[in-house]
C-alpha cells in the first residue's frame, strides 16, 4: 500500500489547525464581550473572550508589550525551525508523524497571528462552569499544540519500542 507525501499530509493538517482557531478566535471576538463567558456544552466547556498577555507558564507576562510581541517572535520562529528541521528529516512513509508536525506548526502560525492582530495571545475556550475560575482558558492552536507533541512522544516511544523489540534474539 502507498503511503501519502508527507507534504500532503502535513500541509493540509497545518491549514486546517490555522483555519479553524482563527475562525474561533474570529466568532467570539464579533459575538462575545471582552471577558464574557457563554456555555458552549452545558457545564463542560465554555466560550470566552479573554486575551492572553502572557504565554504558557505565564512566560513574558511581566515584559513590556513590545519586549513581549519581540519574545514571542523569537520564541515562535525558534520553534518553528525546529519543526521543519523535523519535518525534513522524516522518512517519506511518516504520515503520522508528519500530521503531527503539521498540528504543531499550525498551532505557532495561529498563535503568532493573533500577536500580530491583537497584540496578545485570545484565548476562547473555558473547560467548567462559566462561573468557574478553577481551569485555565485556552485555545484550539494551544490543543493543537499539546495534541502534536504528545502524539510525537507516543510515536517516537513506540518506534523505539518496535526496534528494541526487533533486536532481542529469538528463542
Amino acid at each position: 500500500m502507498a503511503t501519502l507525501p508527507k507534504r500532503l499530509v502535513f500541509l493540509p493538517v497545518l491549514a486546517l489547525v490555522l483555519v479553524l482557531d482563527q475562525l474561533g478566535k474570529q466568532h467570539v471576538v464579533t459575538t462575545l464581550g471582552l471577558g464574557e463567558r457563554v456555555p458552549l456544552f452545558g457545564n463542560v466547556i465554555s466560550l470566552t473572550h479573554l486575551p492572553s498577555v502572557g504565554g504558557a507558564f505565564g512566560i513574558f507576562r511581566d515584559w513590556l508589550p513590545g519586549a513581549q510581541l519581540i519574545g514571542f517572535a523569537l520564541l515562535s520562529l525558534a520553534a518553528a525551525a525546529l519543526v521543519i528541521s523535523f519535518y525534513r528529516g522524516l522518512a517519506p512513509g511518516e504520515p503520522g508523524a508528519a500530521a503531527a508536525l503539521g498540528v504543531i506548526f499550525g498551532g505557532i502560525a495561529s498563535n503568532g497571528v493573533d500577536r500580530l492582530r491583537y497584540g496578545a495571545g485570545l484565548d476562547f475556550l473555558h473547560l467548567g462552569s462559566t462561573t468557574s475560575d478553577a481551569m485555565p482558558d485556552f485555545n484550539l492552536a494551544d490543543v493543537a499544540i499539546f495534541l502534536g507533541v504528545v502524539t510525537l512522544i507516543v510515536e517516537l516511544l513506540a518506534n523505539e519500542m518496535a526496534a528494541r523489540a526487533s533486536e532481542r534474539p529469538r528463542s
